[in-house]
C-alpha cells in the first residue's frame, strides 16, 4: 500500500497523509491524519487516533477542528457505531415520552427508509451532505423502478431522523447534527374546490337510503374529521337546538383494532336531524 507523508497537520499538531490502495483489481486513493488523544493512564503511552477524508483539504479541516477542541478541553472520544446501530438504541431506549402510536411510526420510518440507505455509515462520518443527498434520491429517485415519495413523506422522515441524531448530540456521540443543515423539499399544498350547489345536490340524493347516509351529511355541512364523525352517538346530538358535541374520535392503530380516544370537548352546529 503506497503511502505519501505530506507533513505536519494544523497548527503543527498531527500528519496528514495521502494513502492509495487496491481493492478487487480497484485503485482508491484516500487521505489520512493522525493525531495524539492523549495518554493511556494505566501505561502512559499516546493515544492515537485517525480521520479520513476524499481531500487533503478536507482531512486538514477536520484535523483543525480537533485539535482546536483538544486545545480548549471540549473534545469528545469519536463514536464508534454506526447509524444503523444508534437508531436501534435510540428507537429501543428514547422513545418512552411519545404515545405508542407515535412510536410505532418513527420506528416504521427507521426501518423502511432511514437504515436501509444510511445504517451502515460510521454516526461519526456522517455528514449533511450524505443526508442531503438521502432525501433527494427519496423525492427524486435516480432508479426509475423506485417510487418517489412525497415532500410531506420526506418532511416526516427528516422529523424522525433529525430527533435521533439531536440525542446523539446530546449524550456526546455527534459535535454537530448534520441534518441541520439540509434541505427539505418544499411541500406544494393542493388548491382546494368545494362542490358547487348542483353537486352537492346530486350528492345528497345518491346517498339517500344509504345505511350512512347521516354520516354523508355530517361530514358534508359540519367539515369535521373522518375520526370525529365515526366516534360520533345519539347522545353527541342536540336535534332540539341543533348543536352537534365532539368528544371523541374513532381511529384505527398502527398495533392494534380500533381505538376510541377523548378529545377535548367542542361543538358545531346544525346538527342533521334524522
Amino acid at each position: 500500500m503506497p503511502r505519501t507523508k505530506t507533513g505536519k497537520g494544523a497548527g503543527g499538531a498531527g500528519s496528514i497523509r495521502k494513502i492509495t490502495t487496491t481493492k478487487n483489481g480497484k485503485t482508491y486513493t484516500y487521505w489520512q491524519a493522525r493525531y495524539t488523544e492523549g495518554f493511556d493512564p494505566g501505561t502512559g503511552k499516546q493515544i492515537q487516533r485517525s480521520i479520513t477524508g476524499k481531500t487533503q483539504k478536507e482531512v486538514a479541516q477536520k484535523l483543525r477542528q480537533i485539535t482546536a477542541s483538544l486545545d480548549d478541553g471540549t473534545y469528545k472520544v469519536p463514536c464508534k457505531m454506526t447509524v444503523g446501530e444508534w437508531l436501534d438504541i435510540w428507537t429501543q431506549d428514547y422513545l418512552g415520552g411519545v404515545k405508542a402510536s407515535t412510536a410505532y411510526l418513527y420506528k416504521k420510518n427507521v426501518e423502511l427508509y432511514i437504515a436501509p440507505h444510511l445504517g451502515k455509515i460510521k454516526l461519526e462520518a456522517l455528514n449533511a451532505h450524505t443526508v442531503q443527498h438521502f432525501y433527494n434520491e427519496l423525492v427524486a429517485p435516480t432508479d426509475s423502478k423506485v417510487n418517489p415519495l412525497s415532500a410531506k413523506t420526506v418532511k416526516n422522515i427528516h422529523g424522525v431522523f433529525h430527533k435521533a441524531l439531536q440525542q446523539a448530540v446530546l449524550i456526546g456521540y455527534l459535535r454537530v447534527n448534520p441534518t441541520d443543515a439540509c434541505t427539505l423539499p418544499r411541500i406544494i399544498r393542493k388548491e382546494m374546490h368545494p362542490l358547487e350547489e348542483e353537486q352537492v345536490a346530486v350528492f345528497l340524493k345518491e346517498v339517500q337510503g344509504s345505511p350512512h347516509e347521516y354520516l354523508y351529511k355530517i361530514a358534508l355541512f359540519t367539515g369535521l374529521r373522518e375520526g370525529e364523525i365515526l366516534g360520533l352517538g345519539w347522545e353527541h346530538i342536540d336535534l332540539e337546538n341543533g348543536i352537534l358535541t365532539v368528544k371523541r374520535q374513532l381511529r384505527k392503530e398502527q398495533k392494534k383494532a380500533v381505538n376510541i380516544t377523548s378529545l377535548h370537548q367542542r361543538t358545531t352546529a346544525p346538527a342533521v336531524s334524522p
